[in-house]
């Protein structure tokens, strides 16, 4: 933020010309920024999402089946934090220098960072509404091969919005000079564009946030009434993730709409302005959230230990493979039998 400054005029009339002179501009306000601090931030969140989005990328590409719907959505989800991820050396280095790749390169950073945003937004909501119908509807129709093509659906949409979506923050978006050799890679925002980001605001993340309450309200009431013991690891794993999205990206959203509501200054608003750089370092490292949550799983946990020390055991990738969604036992169990499914399992194992 540039400080507030003034011209001071010293001298009178009856003193020399050449004693007549301007000071220099005086800062009147200097809100520090904490340009290398988020910068350094910015570093250590690429590198351990990168790691993190990686490992659980090889992991279900090796170790898992895509054909699970489940999977499928997490597979997405962390090809969606990569693109978001690809985008913090960029930011990292305009926080620490200045902007420095030009005009095309401000474009595609800016359009990557608000696919990674909004993909990841509509996968969770897809996800939430398939553990909806799974817990809630228990729908005998939806089964296995059904979930998966409406899951492949929900990928494809996911990338599609985002990507439309992302286009009016892109072409927007060009490189400003914003201090002497100084240059910062910015939305440039009229009075229409304002409305459009509203506009998409609510459309792509207080509606979704609203279906997803709703859908796990009525999932918590389901099981609350069900006397079934069964454990959905998958239904907790995904309300994990659908939780640590919103604890990271809401107050970042909430401190953008209240600057924008008081005409920020951040001299006037400096605990705003230091609200602001914290929530924007916690919604930027939510891209590393994901990997933790799926590693906290058991069988994770054992695959990372033989990457890390180069078990032998990591040779028998059968052993980490299997129906890790609740949902797909029925199904699974179907497979080896040959009488009738529906008469072995109940609707409550479906979780």
């Amino acid at each position: 933020m540039d400080p507030v400054t003034t011209n001071n005029y010293v001298g009178n009339s009856t003193t020399p010309d050449y004693y007549n002179y301007y000071e220099p501009l005086i800062p009147m306000c200097q809100a520090d920024d904490y340009k290398t601090t988020t910068g350094i931030c910015y570093a250590i969140i690429f590198f351990i999402s990168i790691l993190g989005n990686g490992f659980l990328i090889g992991a279900l590409t090796c170790y898992e089946d895509l054909k699970r719907a489940t999977n499928l959505f997490m597979f997405c989800l962390a090809l969606f934090d990569l693109v978001f991820t690809l985008t913090l050396p960029f930011w990292s280095t305009e926080f620490l220098h200045h902007w420095v790749f030009g005009d095309v390169a401000c474009k595609i950073m800016t359009g990557a960072y608000f696919v990674g945003i909004y993909g990841s937004l509509i996968l969770l909501t897809a996800m939430t509404l398939d553990r909806f119908v799974v817990v809630v509807v228990r729908s005998y129709w939806l089964t296995r091969s059904r979930r998966l093509k409406c899951a492949k659906g929900a990928c494809i949409g996911a990338w599609i919005i985002s990507l439309i979506a992302c286009l009016r923050d892109s072409v927007s978006a060009k490189v400003q000079n914003i201090h002497i050799e100084n240059y910062s890679c910015q939305s440039i925002s009229t009075t229409d564009e304002t409305f459009g980001y509203y506009a998409q605001l609510i459309l792509l993340f207080f509606v979704p946030f609203a279906v997803i309450v709703f859908c796990y309200a009525k999932i918590l009431m389901t099981f609350m009434s069900t006397s079934t013991k069964q454990k959905s690891r998958t239904v907790i794993l995904v309300l994990c993730i659908v939780v640590a999205f919103f604890i990271c990206w809401g107050p970042y959203h909430i401190i953008v709409v209240l600057m924008s509501i008081y005409d920020f200054d951040a001299c006037k608003h400096y605990e705003l302005h230091i609200a602001f750089i914290v929530c924007r370092i916690l919604a930027f490292s939510h891209c590393c959230i994901n990997p933790a949550l799926y590693i906290v799983r058991g069988k994770y946990r054992k695959l990372l230990c033989s990457l890390l020390f180069c078990s032998p055991d990591l040779r028998h990738s059968r052993s980490y493979r299997g129906p890790t969604d609740p949902s797909d036992f029925r199904e699974h169990s179907c497979a080896n039998e040959t009488g009738n499914c529906g008469a072995i399992q109940t609707n409550a194992t479906e979780i």
